[in-house]
């Protein structure tokens, strides 16, 4: 039977020495029930397999990590089709297909109501309050 071989102490480090009840998942290390990290499914349950704290802190940051990677791709792609948009909206040419019921990109927008401007010849309407 393995022995865990997690070091334990603070100034003196030396490997724990229980009994060792599996093996970590990702370095294969022994560990002992005390040093043990289950690791739990999407929903949240046990799955039975163990991890060492080191390989799950490890694991923990690599996922922070790969998730900020994929939203800066996203963003990158949405930045990227954002401004293919406008370029085509510049030219006047759509090539992306148009969702029904859309008015497509290069069409022209609706001719806005011209403002009404007051005359300057009108008079000047001012009642003054009483206090």
């Amino acid at each position: 039977m393995d022995t865990c071989t997690i070091e334990t102490g603070l100034l003196r480090k030396k490997p724990c020495g229980h009994a060792a009840v599996t093996r970590c998942l990702n370095c294969e290390q022994p560990l002992c029930v005390q040093h043990a990290v289950a690791q739990l499914s999407e929903s949240g349950v046990k799955t039975g397999k163990s991890m060492c704290q080191e390989c799950t802190s490890a694991a923990k940051q690599h996922a922070k990590t790969m998730a900020g990677v994929a939203r800066a791709q996203e963003a990158k792609k949405m930045n990227a089709l954002a401004a293919e948009t406008r370029t085509q909206m510049g030219q006047g040419v759509s090539s992306a297909p148009v969702k029904p019921g859309a008015a497509p990109a290069h069409a022209a927008p609706a001719p806005a109501e011209p403002e009404k401007k007051p005359q300057d010849s009108a008079p000047l309407e001012f009642t003054p309050s009483k206090k």
